[in-house]
């Protein structure tokens, strides 16, 4: 009895210590996504986000599996107004057959549409966002980062390797969430 009056007396003194959201985005392009944040102090938290995608429908392929962790200082105090925050992220994305990647991108010339691309993907980023309170539970939130990836895979052309090393480096758009957030 003692032990469940502590724990209840935890839970009390623990509100807007966690959040649990999702981005509305990647959930709009299929990328069913969760995140969980901690508060560490008054002014600092730690976001821990992940998305998947796993969709291969009519030959074409885009699956992704990416972690993204970041740091995050309030200027006021967590979860309310603006934020600053230092991301990683790291995973595994496969892309092909989406349309012909060598119309676009001079850096890939020969990547037509019958290639499929498997790569690792590393890097970090700075954002900034704000927070917007909806209710005593709720939250909106807007970020946007940029940043440095590193992208590492192969490339396979009807189910041949063509490349068993493609490995080009990424600066630009790391982070872009419009989040919808519940406080505990």
């Amino acid at each position: 009895m003692i032990s469940a009056l502590l724990l209840t007396a935890g839970l009390a003194g623990a509100q807007n210590k966690v959040a649990l959201k999702t981005n509305l985005l990647g959930d709009a392009s299929l990328s069913p996504n969760l995140g969980l944040e901690f508060a560490l102090s008054p002014n600092w938290t730690l976001d821990l986000s992940a998305t998947v995608n796993l969709w291969d429908s009519y030959g074409k392929t885009y699956k992704h599996v990416i972690a993204q962790p970041e740091i995050r200082w309030w200027s006021c105090e967590r979860f309310r107004g603006f934020f600053v925050g230092l991301h990683g992220f790291g995973g595994k994305a496969s892309f092909g057959n989406l349309y012909d990647f060598s119309k676009y991108y001079s850096r890939f010339p020969d990547l037509k549409s019958n290639y499929l691309q498997r790569n690792w993907v590393f890097g970090a980023g700075i954002g900034c966002g704000y927070d917007v309170v909806l209710g005593r539970h709720w939250n909106l939130e807007f970020e946007a980062g940029v940043g440095y990836a590193y992208v590492a895979g192969k490339e396979l052309k009807n189910g041949r390797e063509v490349s068993s090393k493609s490995v080009f480096d990424y600066v630009g758009p790391t982070k872009l969430a419009i989040n919808i957030v519940y406080l505990f």
